[in-house]
Protein backbone atom coordinates (compact mmCIF):
# COMPACT_ATOMS: atom_id res chain seq x y z
CA UNK A 1 0.00 0.00 0.00
CA UNK A 2 1.56 3.28 -1.15
CA UNK A 3 0.83 6.28 1.07
CA UNK A 4 3.13 8.93 -0.40
CA UNK A 5 4.32 10.25 -3.75
CA UNK A 6 7.58 12.19 -4.06
CA UNK A 7 8.16 15.56 -5.67
CA UNK A 8 10.22 13.98 -8.45
CA UNK A 9 7.46 11.46 -9.18
CA UNK A 10 4.90 14.28 -9.38
CA UNK A 11 7.09 16.35 -11.71
CA UNK A 12 7.45 13.37 -14.03
CA UNK A 13 3.72 12.54 -13.78
CA UNK A 14 2.63 16.06 -14.72
CA UNK A 15 5.53 17.02 -16.98
CA UNK A 16 6.07 20.27 -15.05
CA UNK A 17 8.89 22.01 -13.19
CA UNK A 18 9.28 22.31 -9.45
CA UNK A 19 8.37 26.00 -9.81
CA UNK A 20 5.04 25.06 -11.39
CA UNK A 21 4.30 22.64 -8.56
CA UNK A 22 5.03 25.39 -6.01
CA UNK A 23 2.80 27.78 -7.96
CA UNK A 24 -0.02 25.22 -7.91
CA UNK A 25 0.35 24.94 -4.12
CA UNK A 26 0.17 28.73 -3.76
CA UNK A 27 -2.54 29.49 -6.31
CA UNK A 28 -4.50 26.33 -7.12
CA UNK A 29 -4.82 24.52 -3.82
CA UNK A 30 -2.34 21.72 -4.51
CA UNK A 31 -1.72 19.86 -1.23
CA UNK A 32 1.23 20.73 0.98
CA UNK A 33 3.80 17.96 1.43
CA UNK A 34 3.29 15.77 4.48
CA UNK A 35 7.04 15.17 4.72
CA UNK A 36 9.22 18.13 3.75
CA UNK A 37 12.56 17.56 2.04
CA UNK A 38 15.83 17.96 3.90
CA UNK A 39 19.12 18.17 2.04
CA UNK A 40 19.03 16.01 -1.06
CA UNK A 41 15.86 14.16 -0.13
CA UNK A 42 12.52 14.74 -1.84
CA UNK A 43 9.31 15.96 -0.22
CA UNK A 44 6.50 13.42 0.08
CA UNK A 45 2.83 14.15 -0.58
CA UNK A 46 -0.14 12.12 0.62
CA UNK A 47 -1.55 9.97 -2.18
CA UNK A 48 -5.16 10.56 -1.07
CA UNK A 49 -4.79 14.35 -1.05
CA UNK A 50 -3.05 14.44 -4.43
CA UNK A 51 -5.62 12.07 -5.95
CA UNK A 52 -8.49 14.23 -4.67
CA UNK A 53 -6.84 17.40 -6.03
CA UNK A 54 -6.27 15.79 -9.44
CA UNK A 55 -9.91 14.76 -9.66
CA UNK A 56 -11.26 18.13 -8.48
CA UNK A 57 -8.97 20.15 -10.77
CA UNK A 58 -9.73 18.14 -13.91
CA UNK A 59 -6.06 17.25 -14.31
CA UNK A 60 -6.78 13.59 -14.99
CA UNK A 61 -8.65 14.49 -18.17
CA UNK A 62 -6.47 17.38 -19.32
CA UNK A 63 -3.22 15.39 -19.03
CA UNK A 64 -4.82 12.02 -19.80
CA UNK A 65 -3.18 10.37 -16.80
CA UNK A 66 -4.42 7.43 -14.76
CA UNK A 67 -5.80 8.04 -11.26
CA UNK A 68 -3.39 7.46 -8.38
CA UNK A 69 -6.11 5.60 -6.50
CA UNK A 70 -8.40 3.16 -8.24
CA UNK A 71 -11.46 1.38 -6.92
CA UNK A 72 -9.25 -1.66 -6.40
CA UNK A 73 -6.81 0.23 -4.15
CA UNK A 74 -7.08 -0.59 -0.47
CA UNK A 75 -6.75 2.73 1.32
Amino acid sequence: MILYISTSELLKRYGVTKGTLISWRNKKGFPEPLIKAHGRSSSRYGIKAVDAWERASGLLDSLEIQPLITQHSSF
